[in-house]
């Protein structure tokens, strides 16, 4: 039977808390569940130097077979991050991740703009934080005529309706629910916002993995949408689906 595909973790050194969640660290929580694939890059590329992490993530991905590489992309450094997106699509790397509430710029810079552009050409995917109200909105005000396939990540109860209005308009826009943490969240989102359009993401080590791993077994959903939540919609997300 095929096992979990997750499509947000990470691994390395947080320099906003004081944490260390090294490779090993990783490992060990996939491990101890049924994970198939675990997407994921190293916190170096965000905080401290972006290509230099990247090749961190390659390298860990290349030994270890669960692991499969984001690559980290940062819109100030927009000199080189257009080759920086060609390089790691060469490489392998089809999912691109950002982290503009660390780095502080707004989804409208325009830096991010093109570079999306060029992700969109490529084929690639990209995850973006939704955790504040409008940042869902923006981001589908700014990359949803690109046809650029988009998951946003850490969304809460708070902003669950804004997240039904962007995935029932945008097919191409999709949403984890590791923070959904009310009463049937899960179900709203797939009923509001698309069943193919929610997916798994643990944001582990961050975050507990057995939270949205209990959330979709306890869900009053069917089993073909269970099935859906913990693998298929990644798949489709990555383009390997129908």
């Amino acid at each position: 039977m095929a096992g979990i595909i997750d499509m947000v973790t990470s691994f390395g050194i947080d320099r906003t808390r004081e944490v260390d969640w090294g490779l090993e660290t990783l490992l060990e929580i996939l491990a101890g569940h049924d994970v198939e694939r675990a997407y994921t890059c190293s916190l170096r590329a965000v905080h401290y130097a972006g290509p230099e992490g990247n090749d961190e993530t390659l390298a860990a991905c290349e030994e270890h077979e669960v692991l499969q590489p984001v690559a980290v992309l940062d819109p100030r450094r927009f000199f080189d991050q257009q080759d920086e997106a060609r390089t790691r699509f060469e490489q392998g790397f089809r999912v691109f991740r950002f982290f503009p509430n660390l780095q502080g710029w707004p989804l409208e810079f325009l830096p991010f703009v093109r570079i999306c552009e060029t992700l969109a050409e490529l084929g690639a995917r990209v995850i973006l934080p939704a955790s504040g109200y409008g940042q869902a909105t923006r981001a589908a005000s700014v990359l949803g005529d690109l046809g650029l396939p988009v998951l946003l990540i850490g969304g809460s109860y708070g902003n669950i309706g804004e997240l039904m209005a962007v995935l029932s308009a945008h097919d191409h826009f999709y949403c984890d629910a590791h923070m959904q943490d009310s009463p049937f969240a899960l179900e709203g989102l797939m009923e509001r916002g698309g069943e193919e359009q929610v997916l798994f993401g643990s944001n582990s080590p961050d975050r507990e993995f057995l939270a949205p791993l209990l959330m979709a077994r306890h869900a009053e959903i069917t089993e073909r949408q269970r099935q859906g939540y913990l693998r298929d919609n990644a798949l489709r997300f990555l383009g390997e689906g129908a």
